[in-house]
Order: C-alpha cells, then sequence, then structure tokens
C-alpha cells in the first residue's frame, strides 16, 4: 500500500521516477503547445535500467537514460542515418539534442512532458 501510495504521489506532483518510466511507450503529440503534423511522428519507449529506443521522424534512435532528479539524458546515443527532406531532418536534430543535452520530465496524466530549449508532450500508447 506505500508504494502505491508514493507512487500515486509522484503522479499528483508530476515527479517522474524510474520505475514509472520503466516498459512504457509514449507518442510525441505536441512541440511547444503546437500539434505536430502527421509526417513529424515521434516516439520513445523506455525498457530495463532506463534503456530508451524509438523513432525521432526518419530515423530509429537508442541509448541509455539517466535520470537525475526529474531531469533525463540519454548517454551513448546511436541512431540509423537516413534523410527524409531538410524539414524533418532539423526536427528530428531538435529532438535528438533534447535528448542528449537533457531535459526535465514532468507527468501530467497519461502525458509525458519534456521540457529543454522546447517542450515536447508525449501521450501514452
Amino acid at each position: 500500500m506505500l508504494l502505491i501510495g508514493l507512487c500515486i504521489g509522484c503522479t499528483a506532483t508530476g515527479t517522474v521516477t524510474s520505475e514509472q518510466l520503466k516498459y512504457t511507450q509514449w507518442q510525441l503529440s505536441k512541440v511547444d503547445g503546437l500539434a505536430i503534423p502527421a509526417s513529424y511522428t515521434a516516439s520513445m519507449s523506455f525498457i530495463e535500467a532506463l534503456q530508451v529506443n524509438g523513432f525521432a521522424g526518419c530515423n530509429k534512435f537508442f541509448g541509455e537514460g539517466e535520470l537525475e532528479g526529474s531531469n533525463i539524458s540519454i548517454n551513448k546515443l546511436g541512431m540509423t542515418r537516413k534523410s527524409c527532406g531538410a524539414n524533418i531532418d532539423e526536427f528530428e536534430q531538435q529532438f535528438l539534442q533534447a535528448l542528449r543535452e537533457g531535459a526535465q520530465l514532468t507527468m501530467q496524466g497519461q502525458q509525458l512532458v519534456m521540457q529543454g530549449e522546447q517542450t515536447f508532450v508525449f501521450i501514452a500508447k
């Protein structure tokens, strides 16, 4: 019961823990408050030990996540290397840069918000 109470408390305050992220999948829905075009899809999944993988709009990516407080950064970020046009490539680089540099995570219901230079809002898959 105590563990359930702690998890509910974390969700209510927006604080994100590695246990909350483990085995979750997220689909990007907004960037800086604006809905993203259908062609700019991005998603990410968290597995054991905060290993992260996903799709950044054109390329698949993977890496090891590190959570300090509610700040996440992805170390050893690897990805496939193809181009899907200047606009999508630029969007993808902005998204991956936020993961590399680190961003503040908060959970708001079924949403995961990643706040860095830009705000990325994901919905649970």
